[in-house]
């Protein structure tokens, strides 16, 4: 069988996706004939999906359904060091609301010690 081009060697490889369907498969204690019970097709299928470095989209969003485990941002967790992220993500907005509230917080701190005598 030749290598694709996506399994080439490359600076940045991109992670087994079956690998780590496997490891959220033993984490959650569920096995591949569960997993095919719930995904309606058969064990061998699912044993196919674990030994591909890459599947579909759909493929993977149906086994992330029905594993309750989000593999799209475990992936982006994979990107290098300092990659930019989605600025519209869900996640990247909630986390731009978080800094800003811990920011607000912070200085409702420094008017309650400065208010109270306590100095740094």
């Amino acid at each position: 069988m030749s290598i694709r081009k996506y399994q080439e060697n490359k600076e940045y490889p991109h992670p087994h996706i079956g690998e780590l369907v496997r490891k959220v498969m033993v984490a959650k204690n569920i096995s591949s004939v569960e997993l095919s019970r719930r995904l309606g097709i058969s064990p061998t299928g699912v044993g196919v999906y674990l030994n591909r470095h890459s599947l579909q989209f759909g493929i993977l969003w149906d086994i992330g359904i029905e594993l309750k485990h989000d593999f799209l941002m475990e992936i982006a967790n994979n990107y290098p060091e300092g990659f930019p992220m989605n600025a519209n993500a869900k996640i990247i907005k909630e986390l731009e609301e978080k800094k800003a509230k811990i920011a607000d917080l912070e200085k409702e701190i420094e008017i309650y010690k400065n208010a109270l005598g306590i100095r740094k």
